[in-house]
């Protein structure tokens, strides 16, 4: 048994470009799909930056796809933080159900199923196919799945400290503030709280406008810092030219680009600007910086990370019937990493959607090295372990260098 696992290709985002709307792209990724199930591990529409008809719409290439190619096959859904209203709104109508009928959450399960619009949706536009959908974890071959985004409260606990004030201030909203080993419940209530401003906002009529307008302003802010500090970074461009010229390596050992990556760097930024201008996108550092919807920018160093995601692992017991663990949420394809002390391996699937961060040339290479899109982990039943695919590796400005 073999099963595709992918996720984050955040269709309909106006922060980065959804790449999976390309039929290029699309058509790297189709050999992939000769598997028993696909596994989409959340995120596969833009909720927050996003209204739900444009990113429904962004979807139809890929769902055209998967269609074709799983016929009498399987595809298994989870949500992520970016689509987890799909998740809110069938446990509030489970709710209503209950309310309005006196009837158990048991005995309405069947109701819900057969009025869950998502359902409903994903059964019509892939005929043929199988659809079931979990939350938050499903087992394929003794690989737990989950989307991943519970870290979140854990980067924010060990980050800066208005991050630290704004986990602490969550948590005591979500379990009155008592000091507990956190369970489902209430990762889910934390991760409600940052998603449901955004959520609301991008669905009113203008609601995606009016972000790209808050995102101007804060641009506007930022750029008397940029102006300051532009000397001393024309300094630094120079001597890192020269750097890596000359060594050829990063301070990791590992090759540098050297003119090529800078040259790289250069055109890149160009092209964004020029993306920018045209969709009102910030880059990927700065959406971050700027909205609550993720912590962990695609440049920054995925070991926190790694080790914010092994302790809700931890808390939640997820590791007493496997080793094996797939995640997504940071945009950042891991092939079975492990933290000090857990003998659990990581994989993560990576991201559909392209957002440099081209705050500078350095972060930029992170970006390039790190995260760059488009990539997915294949579980095979006979193979020991999952197995990280780099499909559109060909196409990184740092190939062959």
């Amino acid at each position: 048994m073999r099963a595709l696992v992918i996720s984050d290709t955040h269709f309909g985002a106006w922060t980065g470009e959804d790449i999976l709307r390309d039929p290029e792209t699309l058509a790297l990724l189709a050999p992939h799909l000769d598997v028993d199930e696909v596994i989409f591990l959340g995120d596969m529409f833009d909720f927050l930056f996003s209204s739900m008809a444009d990113a429904f719409r962004a979807a139809d290439g890929l769902l055209d796809l998967l269609r074709e190619r799983l016929q009498g096959k399987r595809l298994v859904f989870l949500a992520g933080n970016h689509d987890h209203y799909l998740v809110r709104r069938e446990r509030d109508e489970l709710l209503e159900l209950e309310l309005a009928t006196g009837l158990a959450a048991a005995e309405l399960q069947a109701e819900v199923r057969r009025s869950d619009f998502f359902r409903r949706f994903l059964e019509r536009r892939l005929e043929g196919v199988e659809v079931e959908i979990r939350y938050p974890t499903y087992t394929f071959a003794g690989v737990l799945c989950t989307h991943g985004h519970y870290l979140d409260f854990h980067a924010r606990r060990s980050g800066a400290a208005p991050g630290k004030l704004l986990a602490r201030t969550l948590w005591s909203i979500a379990v009155g503030g008592a000091e507990r080993t956190p369970s489902v419940a209430d990762y889910e209530a934390t991760i409600t709280m940052l998603t449901g401003l955004l959520f609301m906002i991008a669905q009113l009529p203008n609601g995606t406008n009016a972000q790209r307008g808050a995102f101007g302003a804060f641009q506007a802010l930022s750029r008397g810092v940029h102006a300051i500090t532009a000397p001393v970074r024309l300094v630094e461009r120079a001597g890192h030219r020269l750097a890596t010229g000359a060594a050829g390596r990063t301070d990791g050992g590992e090759r540098a680009p050297g003119v090529a990556g800078f040259e790289a760097y250069e055109a890149a930024r160009a092209q964004e600007v020029q993306r920018r201008q045209v969709t009102g996108a910030p880059a990927g550092a700065e959406v971050t910086l700027h909205t609550s919807a993720r912590l962990v920018r695609p440049s920054d160093p995925s070991g926190p990370a790694i080790e914010a995601f092994d302790t809700v692992v931890a808390n939640l017991g997820w590791a007493r019937e496997t080793d094996k663990i797939v995640f997504a949420h940071t945009h950042q394809p891991l092939d079975g990493v492990g933290t000090a002390g857990s003998n659990v391996r990581y994989w993560n699937t990576g991201s559909w959607i392209y957002e440099p961060d081209l705050s500078s040339h350095d972060a930029y290479l992170s970006y390039l090295r790190h995260a760059w899109p488009g990539t997915a982990v294949l579980i095979d039943s006979d193979e020991p372990d999952p197995r990280l695919l780099r499909l559109r590796e060909h196409l990184n400005p740092l190939h062959g260098l």
